[in-house]
């Protein structure tokens, strides 16, 4: 059958065809303006990702240094070993490379540089430069390295708790490395190779750097050969207490540099525990910062530079003791059980009398007092520069009574971090300034640029005056016979502390932190130091027998390392002759050993509520100085 077209039909069907035409095309040029004008730059970077492979490089970790430029944390460079099997030639010589070179199996080495379908394998992590470079020069093609930075401390377990240490990936976890991490840690870069479309290298291949940015270096305030000194004290004394656990903290009472701080036991930061959780949080942790403690008797100190900043006592006002304080109708007692009788203030500070300070406390009562104890910041943290710091814990000062601030008044009833006490304690001995601790003197950039630091702000809290007052006292409570004796030809002044510890809620029986805080010198101090040691366990646990000791050998070693020439030193040596023979009191009653003690020129502290000694420390037929302190164990 003939079919006839008009011009009209044909016309129709032309119009037709050229709009699906101009459409197909609009679409198209809709199609192209997407992909090239609005999503052009992420196909260009997808693009990218295909066609080239990357291999990062990693900053470089600032370094941390002491007060002096001693390296605490360095880095070491080392480098991850990586086949392409689609760019190796020689699967089998490749791998005789990597098995020599690497000491791993031919077999490995073989499968790894012959699977196809894998666009890249990791052969060894943190192999060598030597290593590297034996590969490089045998050319085995195929084979690739990125860098990596690898943390390592020179001094091992050295100042662990303050250091800290760094994740797999070289994050910041604890320490100053976790708190300075973003200045210490740099920016990577990455090196890139173009490959073809199965991943085998191009041989008009342009490899291209995007260089790493090293991170900042740390400038501490820490001295590294005080550190190792206090380090050592602190062995010596978890093995003669055989303490839980021991603590030191040297820091300059006009600033807050810390000069040395350590916790043990510890461990050494290159080979972290990371298998043990429960030891390495609990190693790792720095507890004088973080943990708080009921102080005892090292709290007397702004107990009474409150008192004396108000006028309320005197050096020369007297006080009886008959071993107790009645308060809301409790029964509080002294230290000393039989009491210390009549006493001036400053002797009730060197016999570290209970009844004296109960006696200030009240005086002060609840508003002043606690006025004052906010200033020296006991309910509040210092501000250091570290992470997890806790602040003390004073009772809300609306349920306070009496009995409360009596006990607050020696050091009982109240909680602080080490560092807390150290920093209220500076602000009393400096001239009645308020510090701010800290460990970092400065940061520096890989160019040498300075990065300034937060400026910290002081306030007065005392005068000058009653500093000054409260450190001739600290002198005469650690030495004997009115001259230089607690290290001889030294002014040293401090006080000791021995306080229960609490276990859910309750006093834990047995269980006590013996402290000392001794200041150098004593007329202007420059260096403060708090020695603690929790639950001494070798049968004594006062303060002046189981901190002082070990504060004494610190400071002797101190002056050894600074070249602190003593003063006076063949008179006060003449004076500190052991010419006390010890007398043997083991079996007597109380009052009779007391007074056989006395009788040789001997001072002596009581272990217990009998009536009867069953040990004595000293020794007796030992001999010892004048005024020395025997330990009656009743």
């Amino acid at each position: 059958m003939k079919t006839n077209f008009s011009l009209l039909s044909i016309h129709k069907r032309l119009m037709t065809a050229l709009v699906v035409i101009a459409f197909i095309f609009l679409a198209l040029f809709g199609r192209l303006i997407f992909v090239q004008l609005i999503n052009g730059k992420k196909y260009s970077v997808r693009a990218v990702n295909q066609w080239t492979r990357d291999l990062p490089l990693e900053a470089q970790r600032g370094t941390i240094y002491d007060r002096n430029g001693v390296p605490l944390a360095v880095c070491q460079t080392t480098y991850n070993v990586y086949v392409r099997p689609n760019a190796v030639k020689d699967a089998s010589y490749v791998a005789k490379v990597l098995s020599n070179v690497l000491d791993i199996s031919f077999d490995k080495a073989y499968t790894l540089s012959s699977t196809k379908g894998v666009s890249e394998a990791l052969v060894k992590m943190q192999a060598s430069e030597e290593e590297m470079t034996k590969i490089i020069e045998a050319n085995a093609q195929g084979v690739y390295f990125s860098q990596n930075i690898e943390r390592y401390y020179p001094y091992g377990n050295l100042l662990t708790q303050v250091l800290g240490y760094l994740s797999i990936d070289n994050q910041g976890q604890s320490g100053l490395e976790l708190y300075y991490d973003k200045y210490l840690k740099g920016i990577n870069g990455q090196a890139l190779t173009e490959g073809d479309l199965i991943g085998r290298e191009l041989d008009d291949n342009i490899v291209q750097y995007l260089p790493s940015i090293d991170g900042n270096s740390l400038y501490t305030t820490i001295d590294v050969n005080l550190q190792v000194a206090l380090e050592n004290v602190l062995d010596v004394i978890m093995e003669e207490q055989k303490a839980k656990g021991a603590t030191g903290i040297l820091m300059n009472p006009n600033n807050g540099e810390i000069l040395a701080m350590s916790n043990k036991p510890s461990f050494d930061l290159n080979n972290v525990p990371r298998d043990d959780l429960s030891t390495m949080l609990e190693q790792s942790k720095n507890k004088s910062i973080v943990d708080v403690y009921e102080p005892g008797s090292t709290f007397k100190i702004l107990t009474i530079a409150s008192a004396l900043e108000e006028n309320i006592t005197t050096e020369n006002e007297r006080f009886y003791d008959p071993g107790y304080r009645v308060v809301d109708g409790e029964r509080i007692k002294c230290w000393r059980t039989i009491g210390h009788g009549s006493q001036t203030l400053v002797e009730g500070l060197c016999n570290s009398c209970n009844s004296v300070f109960m006696d200030l406390a009240l005086r002060l009562g609840k508003d002043k007092f606690y006025e004052y104890l906010e200033k020296f910041g006991i309910n509040s943290t210092t501000n250091i520069d570290f992470m997890g710091e806790s602040s003390g814990i004073l009772m809300p000062k609306s349920q306070v009574k009496n009995v409360d601030l009596a006990r607050i008044g020696f050091g009982h009833a109240v909680a602080v971090t080490m560092v807390g006490l150290l920093s209220s304690v500076s602000t009393v001995i400096n001239g009645g300034n308020s510090i701010t601790p800290n460990f970092v003197n400065s940061i520096v950039s890989p160019n040498g640029q300075t990065i300034s630091l937060k400026n910290h702000t002081s306030k007065k809290v005392i005068s000058e005056s009653t500093s000054e007052r409260v450190r001739a006292m600290l002198s005469q409570a650690v030495n004997k016979q009115d001259i230089r004796s607690f290290v001889a030809g030294y002014d040293i002044g401090g006080k000791t502390g021995t306080a229960q510890k609490y276990e859910n809620g309750v006093i834990a029986s047995g269980k006590y932190v013996s402290s000392f805080i001794g200041i150098y010198p004593a007329d202007k101090p420059e260096y403060i130091l708090l020695i603690a040691v929790d639950e001494p366990s070798a049968g004594a646990y006062y303060g002046s027998l189981v901190a002082a000791p070990y504060g004494k050998m610190f400071f002797e070693q101190m002056f050894k390392l600074l070249n602190i020439a003593p003063q006076d030193l063949e008179e006060d040596l003449a004076k500190l002759e052991k010419n006390i023979v010890v007398p043997n009191v083991v079996g007597m009653g109380l009052a009779n050993a007391i007074a056989e003690i006395v009788g040789s020129n001997l001072q002596y502290e009581i272990q217990g509520e009998g009536q009867t000694v069953l040990n004595q420390l000293l020794p007796a037929g030992s001999k010892t100085y004048k005024d020395d302190i025997v330990l009656l164990i009743t």
